[in-house]
């Protein structure tokens, strides 16, 4: 009787340490996004996730707007980007008027597209 016991503390201790590192990765990613675009001369305008461990970011230094490319391999500049474009968080649900800015999901697909047309309809 007394080995289940231990038993079901040692599964206990295990379970409780096993959700307070899923719980800190898990808020550790929001807060960081929500704290590194906050304040200094770089803000991060939105990022999109299109591995496991790979995304791309939208930056702003400045008056500029690069994107980042980011992985377990490191950091990569993969453009410097003209237009304008909006902060999700600070947008209306509604589209923003022609010309007033792009969507960065809207920039992304359009610019894969152009690709895609250039390879001859290759992904």
């Amino acid at each position: 009787m007394g080995d289940l016991t231990l038993f079901r503390a040692v599964l206990t201790v295990a379970a409780v340490l096993v959700l307070a590192w899923w719980c800190s990765r898990l808020l550790g990613k929001q807060w960081a996004v929500k704290l590194s675009s906050a304040s200094g001369s770089i803000r991060l305008i939105e990022q999109l996730q299109v591995g496991q461990d790979r995304r791309i970011l939208l930056l702003k230094v400045g008056e500029e707007h690069y994107l980042i490319g980011v992985s377990q391999a490191g950091i990569q500049l993969l453009s410097k980007i003209d237009g304008s474009f909006e902060n999700p968080d600070e947008q209306e649900t509604t589209r923003p008027p022609v010309g007033t800015g792009l969507f960065f999901a809207d920039f992304i697909k359009e610019h894969l597209k152009e690709r895609r047309d250039k390879m001859g309809g290759k992904p």
